[in-house]
């Protein structure tokens, strides 16, 4: 019996010795936002998952998403970062930093603009994700910065627009050029590429023949950019209209 007892006594104390500290997930916390602050972003990123694993009822947090979703971007992770931000709107999408989510998903396709002779994707989903920040969220103060980043994007594409049209002008392909030049004028007024769009447009429709709409092309030059006039007026004459 008594051999017995001091069996169980030690496997209660080996049992005792074996138990981990309870998770302290406040402490983590506080450590994954020291290193926030530090811009020790992976540091930070394993503190916030760590309460996620650990801590169940924290597994959807808020909070915890958007930290996670910051340290991606504050890496320059902004795929990975785009994917979180989505999973968090997602899972809170009225929540009080909706706005906030949704205006950075926009920024992630922002920063993957390089210049525009490439791919134009990123300019499209940065002018969407915006626009849904401005449809959506309409009084959360990022109005004005979805607007400016529009702005910019719609003038990228545009130029991009204008890249193609002079690569097929001087290609020789002056329909295609004619149809770059006119998805420009229509789908994208008054931007910095307008100017050349109607200059190329007019050179273009001249070497098909089109001559009157060469020239309303050119006219139009003239009365939107006075700088051009010259030019403009120059090239009305080499049409030899009646």
């Amino acid at each position: 019996m008594k051999k017995i007892l001091i069996i169980m006594i030690f496997a209660l104390l080996a049992g005792c010795a074996s138990k981990e500290p309870p998770f302290d997930a406040v402490a983590v916390f506080k450590e994954a936002e020291k290193n926030m602050r530090a811009e020790s972003f992976e540091k930070a990123r394993k503190g916030y998952q760590e309460i996620q694993e650990k801590s169940p009822d924290k597994s959807y947090d808020a909070d915890l998403m958007l930290r996670i979703a910051d340290t991606y971007y504050g890496e320059e992770q902004y795929s990975e970062a785009q994917v979180e931000y989505q999973a968090f709107l997602n899972y809170h999408p009225v929540h009080r930093d909706a706005a906030y989510a949704q205006y950075q998903i926009g920024m992630c396709s922002y920063k993957d603009l390089t210049t525009f002779d490439r791919d134009p994707a990123p300019a499209h989903a940065v002018i969407r994700e915006m626009q849904k920040v401005l449809e959506k969220y309409p009084k959360s103060g990022y109005e004005d910065q979805a607007r400016k980043y529009i702005s910019i994007c719609t003038d990228w594409v545009a130029e991009y627009e204008l890249y193609v049209a002079r690569f097929y002008y001087k290609k020789g392909s002056y329909q295609a050029a004619v149809g770059r030049c006119e998805k420009l004028l229509r789908d994208y007024p008054d931007t910095r590429s307008e100017k050349d769009a109607l200059y190329y447009a007019g050179l273009s429709y001249r070497e098909l023949g089109e001559k009157d709409l060469a020239r309303a092309r050119f006219e139009t030059l003239a009365q939107k950019y006075p700088a051009m006039k010259k030019t403009a007026l120059y090239n009305i004459e080499k049409l030899h209209l009646p």
